[in-house]
């Protein structure tokens, strides 16, 4: 099996393999440094970086046995069939950082193991692409699922064609309904790498989860609206239907400012408009703001 070659940008900074690749920055070249200094620390203890291959050709039974196939391992893993192959044959030694990454694939549930199917990948990529959008690096959402961050990539690129394993298609959708509505930098993400993946999301043209509902995301013939709002007063408009909408449900002003990462004045003016019945009067933009507020005739 051909696989493409992986770009340095596919690492974090800090990776080896990122260096390798040429980025040469600090962050790679000290990560690089001490790989190195492991690599020697285990030949001069005897243990070296090669070992016997018991433990990962039992973990790959164990993956089969649930149900995976070899192609899916090999994806997971980023092996080839070759090196699977060897190694279950026990005719090659490996390479410490390949062991690790086979012992990391996650062994599904019997029920995913069971289910071959494969279904359309709209929805997956989908989903990961809009939690990119909303500031989750791929390297968090591999995390939080067992899986490597080359795999997330690779489903959030479509490189796997038009259709994915159901299995995968479920632990996506799981994950999606977890992290949909949290905010990444509350969740343990440094706040420059999520505005660095809202960045680059948003340069590659990917939604954010507010675009989607649960009966369109799955829609390959569903294709939401994705121009900005043309003006200041439609900008407005779309604010204070999301803040009404969460008043609905009880949350505080603060609260609800942290969800839409707006400012807690903003949020506190729309929340008073619609509490009073009164808006404030929105002069022509560009003229200077009005503080007072006037009676809407057309709240009832």
């Amino acid at each position: 099996m051909s696989r493409k070659a992986i770009p340095a940008e596919a690492f974090e900074h800090g990776d080896p393999r990122r260096y390798r690749r040429g980025c040469h920055c600090r962050p790679c070249t000290k990560g690089a440094s001490a790989d190195a200094r492991r690599r020697r620390y285990l030949r001069a203890n005897g243990r070296g970086t090669l070992h016997a291959p018991d433990r990962a050709a039992a973990h790959i039974t164990r993956l089969r046995d649930a149900g995976m196939q070899d192609l899916h391992i090999c994806k997971d893993a980023r092996i080839s069939p070759a090196t699977l192959y060897d190694i279950m044959r026990g005719q090659r030694r490996v390479h410490y950082a390949v062991e690790a990454r086979i012992l990391r694939v996650t062994v599904p549930s019997a029920q995913e193991g069971r289910s071959g199917s494969h279904i359309d990948a709209c929805g997956t990529r989908r989903r990961l692409r809009a939690l990119a959008a909303e500031g989750w690096p791929a390297a968090e959402l591999a995390r939080r699922i067992g899986r490597d961050k080359q795999y997330v990539v690779y489903l959030q690129l479509g490189h796997g064609g038009g259709t994915v394993r159901r299995w995968v298609a479920n632990y996506v959708h799981d994950l999606y309904e977890r992290l949909n509505g949290l905010k990444p930098e509350q969740e343990g993400v440094r706040p420059a790498l999520a505005r660095a993946t809202r960045d680059r999301a948003a340069a590659k043209g990917w939604l954010g989860t507010g675009y989607w509902d649960i009966d369109e995301i799955d829609d390959p013939d569903f294709e939401p609206a994705s121009g900005e709002p043309r003006s200041r007063n439609e900008l407005a408009a779309l604010r204070r239907t999301e803040v009404e909408h969460l008043l609905r449900f009880n949350l505080s002003e603060h609260e609800i400012a942290a969800r839409l990462d707006m400012a807690y004045s903003t949020v506190r003016n729309i929340a008073l408009e619609i509490h009073t019945g009164k808006r404030r009067i929105r002069p022509p933009e560009g003229a200077k703001a009005t503080p007072y507020l006037a009676e809407d005739r057309a709240v009832a």
